[in-house]
């Protein structure tokens, strides 16, 4: 069965259609300009109209088309286009409208041609320019004769300045909107860049840390496949133990994983119920702490805590931050809980040299550890922290470092609290009275 490959819309007029500035950001900027404009020329052809220039009345009723259109558009997502086509028009026939100077005309000129050229497209450009003449042939046909000659230079002096005027400001703006793109486009590319980076750095240190627990569970296996008649039973039940605690780890691994696009689209899927945080305290610390190992982990999580959350990710929340207290932490690792309004304050303290008070925030960014490079001492994809953040705040939750005193670390979150069973919460209290310490 043959599947069709989705097809891009096309462009149709790809790059080369595109404005050289993006006119989105322009716009308010551009149509206000046009409306200054038009104000300014208004005023000068008024002072006109009083000192009886010639076509003042004319000349002042089509700046006014540009006026209105100036002000209906400055706050309309369209194109330049219709504006620079009313300018064209309106204000082709209105400049020296009494008059037959060539300078208010070279000066407007210059300012279509470089508003059309700065915010259209090339075709349209064209378009603009081909309307150039016959507005022309109207002006100097129809329009100039019955207006008749001009008796002030001044005013179209004066037009002419007004011109220039809003070329150059146009110009200001667009060499201004260039050099943000230009610098948008860096940012872009090395944006582009780290993000290559980062995927090559995540794709290595994925196969490393899944190569280290295949290799431990083929080796093993195979050894107790091929050996296991001559092995001792208590070696084959070590061989076995290592099998699973490298398949754990390697679940581990692989939750990780899966998890970052899932929290990155915020399709993660929570299963939030009630239920008792100490048991999985103690399992999971048990995991990563094995009992006879060079280290444990205490656990003072009384038998009254219990939290509304997702118990599986709870767990990965907890293995992520032991975890952490096992690669970075000294000799004592604890984890403790008391209330805190409507939530339980979890914590997983250490005794070991803490976080420089610099890193405290980037700790919790993906792809982070304090150990850069080749060199650093401990394994890992540097995604704990950042998951756990994720996860405790898709469950209600916040998470937070704290030093510890004199020396350690604080690693601290929050979950929503629940109400605990009666009997649980009797039990409790029977056991924090004088005679159930006793």
């Amino acid at each position: 069965m043959t599947t069709a490959t989705p097809q891009r819309p096309r462009d149709r007029g790809g790059a080369r259609d595109s404005a050289p500035v993006d006119y989105a950001p322009m716009r308010p900027v551009f149509q206000t300009v046009r409306a200054g404009l038009a104000l300014i020329l208004l005023a000068v052809t008024a002072v006109g109209a009083a000192t009886g220039v010639p076509g003042s009345g004319l000349e002042m009723a089509l700046i006014g088309v540009i006026l209105v259109d100036a002000l209906v558009r400055i706050r309309l997502e369209s194109t330049v286009l219709p504006s620079l086509v009313v300018d064209l028009v309106a204000g082709g026939l209105a400049v020296g409208a009494g008059d037959d100077l060539a300078a208010p005309i070279i000066a407007y000129a210059a300012y279509l041609l470089t508003a059309g050229v700065m915010l259209l497209p090339a075709r349209q450009v064209v378009v603009l320019l081909a309307a150039a003449p016959p507005v022309i042939l109207v002006r100097e046909i129809w329009l100039l004769p019955q207006a008749g000659p001009a008796h002030d230079a001044w005013l179209a002096w004066a037009e002419m300045a007004v011109y220039f005027l809003a070329t150059t400001l146009i110009l200001l703006v667009s060499v201004g909107l260039i050099h943000r793109a230009r610098a948008q486009q860096a940012a872009a590319l090395q944006a582009e860049r780290r993000t290559s980076e980062l995927k090559n750095e995540f794709v290595s240190m994925v196969s490393h840390e899944l190569r280290t627990p295949l290799t431990n569970i083929a080796g093993f296996a195979m050894t107790v496949r091929e050996t296991w008649r001559d092995l001792d039973p208590a070696e084959i039940d070590e061989f076995l133990d290592i099998i699973c605690r490298e398949a754990d780890h390697l679940r581990n691994i692989v939750d990780d994983v899966l998890a970052i696009p899932r929290l990155e689209a915020g399709r993660l899927l929570l299963d939030p119920t009630d239920f008792p945080l100490r048991p999985v305290a103690y399992r999971i610390a048990e995991l990563s702490f094995p009992p006879g190992g060079e280290r444990e982990a205490s656990v003072a999580v009384p038998g009254t805590v219990y939290v509304r959350a997702d118990p599986n990710r709870v767990e990965q929340v907890l293995r992520n931050l032991l975890e952490n207290a096992r690669k970075y932490g000294g000799s004592q690792v604890a984890i403790e809980a008391h209330r805190s309004g409507s939530h339980w304050t979890i914590v997983v303290l250490d005794n070991g040299p803490g976080v420089p008070e610099a890193d405290r925030e980037r700790i919790f960014e993906g792809f982070e550890q304090l150990a850069q490079g080749d060199s650093r001492e401990s394994n890992g994809l540097g995604l704990g922290l950042f998951i756990t953040r994720r996860l405790v705040e898709a469950m209600g939750g916040r998470v937070w470092y704290e030093p510890g005193f004199p020396v350690g670390s604080r690693f601290c979150f929050t979950l929503p609290a629940a109400a605990a069973p009666a009997e649980t919460q009797n039990a409790g209290s029977r056991a924090d009275s004088p005679a159930g310490r006793a």
